[in-house]
């Protein structure tokens, strides 16, 4: 004899049943708690309990004052194919252009998908403008004189408190302020590599990366990625075998291009494999706070060697414009302390104090979570719409956090061509050829889910799915 359902679990199915029949897109909204309520005459208690069900089951997506959404793949949505890795090392020639195409873009892109950042809509700016007149007026002046070296206090002290849930937390004095992330990965170079040197990272990667690598002459091998995994472990194993590789740059969690994160135990794997081996990991986690799951960490909570070089910063989450980062580089803190010196001695006090404060009032884990329902919000609604759009043979998968879809196009496009027609029509993209080293990624577009969906949005990513065809 079977357990009869309860009722609850029948709204639930018949909801669901709903949803599947009206082929309702990602991000459409569904009806409110109280119109089912009465269309099906339950209790409001008992709609509760069918969309925590639905919720559960990852079907729905909560958005608060707005009800619920959709949040089901579309069907059509297949992750792109794995690429080898390129384990032969390479020069690097990538700036000129990766400059040309984001200044492009900048001049020309209307609705601009091509640059990484939030838009003004997702950041708590009138708070974070209270912080910076609270960090003026109530300083007495200290904030108009050179900071520390390593940071002002108070941000230093928050950073390291936000660490404390980890495995091997930071330890405050242990903490570098920066000029945002790229000047944390770039000193974290300066104090590892010469020119010549190899250096292992993801393909595809972030353009920025692979143009610091070429600044300072250094080659690359290039490990490829899954979209369930992210970093290929034995691609990198076999790398580290054959190559003397000096250093490794990988963003593990919310991966830019692509928005593929690692399995915690993966991570795990990660940093013992290059702790044992004694190569250094520069961890770029830019984007790691964006991830839409609660309880993943980045691979510098794990790392028992202290070989991680932890780089991160507030650019994606707080304030773009502020430029304000950190690294903890583990045994080479000493080393980046002079290199930060002797570059530009410090990062301004007045910001770093204002999101100090910020970070000391308890409002930033609510607005994270706030942001990351509304940027996941947000993606599916691109997603489906890129679905509807762009021809049947384009590969996607929802990303797992972060601000980018990487989509890989039909065979024999090109998506730099693409990338200068839809610049013409007013459509920032970015080009799959500036996030590798290899030609891999000719028929790869990265997009930029931020920008707030309107009607424009939707006609934005209908005329890239024409022109894609």
């Amino acid at each position: 004899m079977t357990d009869k359902p309860f009722r609850y679990e029948q709204v639930a199915a018949k909801i669901e049943d709903s949803v599947r029949a009206l082929q309702l897109r990602p991000g459409d909204k569904i009806p409110s708690v109280r119109k089912v309520s009465q269309d099906l005459g339950v209790s409001l208690n008992t709609v509760f309990q069918a969309y925590a069900n639905l919720e559960a089951k990852g079907l729905i997506l909560a958005k608060p004052r707005s009800g619920y959404v959709i949040n089901v793949p579309p069907a059509s949505a297949r992750p792109p194919q794995e690429k080898k890795s390129n384990t032969i090392p390479s020069s690097v020639e990538i700036t000129a252009m990766a400059t040309a195409m984001m200044k492009n873009a900048k001049e020309n892109g209307i609705i601009n998908f091509s640059i990484l950042a939030p838009v003004n809509d997702f950041l708590p700016i009138a708070k974070l403008n209270k912080y910076v007149t609270s960090a003026l007026s109530e300083a007495r002046h200290e904030n108009y004189q050179y900071p520390l070296i390593d940071g002002h206090p108070r941000l230093l002290q928050q950073i390291a408190r936000r660490t404390f849930r980890w495995h091997h937390g930071i330890e405050q004095d242990k903490i570098l302020v920066t000029n945002g992330c790229m000047e944390a990965i770039n000193l974290c170079l300066d104090a590892i590599t010469k020119p010549g040197d190899i250096v292992a990272v993801e393909s595809p990667t972030y353009h920025g990366i692979l143009q610091s690598l070429e600044q300072r002459g250094l080659n690359v091998i290039e490990i490829g990625l899954n979209p369930q995994t992210g970093l290929n472990l034995d691609s990198l194993r076999q790398a580290l075998d054959s190559c003397p590789v000096v250093a490794c740059i990988f963003m593990p969690t919310c991966n830019n291009p692509t928005g593929y994160s690692m399995p915690e135990s993966h991570k795990i794997e990660l940093v013992n494999l290059l702790g044992e081996r004694n190569v250094p990991l520069i961890e770029d986690d830019a984007l790691g706070e964006l991830h839409y799951q609660d309880g993943i960490y980045p691979a510098k909570a794990y790392d028992q060697h202290d070989n991680v070089l932890y780089c991160s910063s507030f650019s994606k989450t707080l304030a773009p414009g502020f430029r304000i980062g950190y690294v903890s580089a583990g045994n080479y803190h000493t080393a980046l302390e002079k290199l930060k010196f002797g570059s530009n001695i410090s990062t301004t006090g007045i910001l770093q104090d204002a999101i100090g404060r910020f970070l000391e009032s308890g409002q930033y884990d609510k607005h994270l979570r706030k942001m990351r329902l509304a940027i996941q919000s947000q993606m599916l609604r691109y997603v489906g719409t890129i679905a509807n759009y762009f021809p049947a043979e384009s590969k996607f998968s929802v990303p797992a956090g972060g601000l980018s879809i990487w989509i890989e196009l039909p065979n024999g496009t090109n998506a730099f061509e693409v990338q200068k027609t839809a610049l013409r029509k007013g459509i920032g993209i970015c080009p799959g050829h500036i996030f590798s080293t290899s030609d891999f990624f000719h028929h790869y577009i990265r997009l930029n889910y931020c920008p707030l969906w309107t009607f424009k949005i939707e006609e934005a990513l209908k005329t890239l799915g024409h022109l894609v065809r």
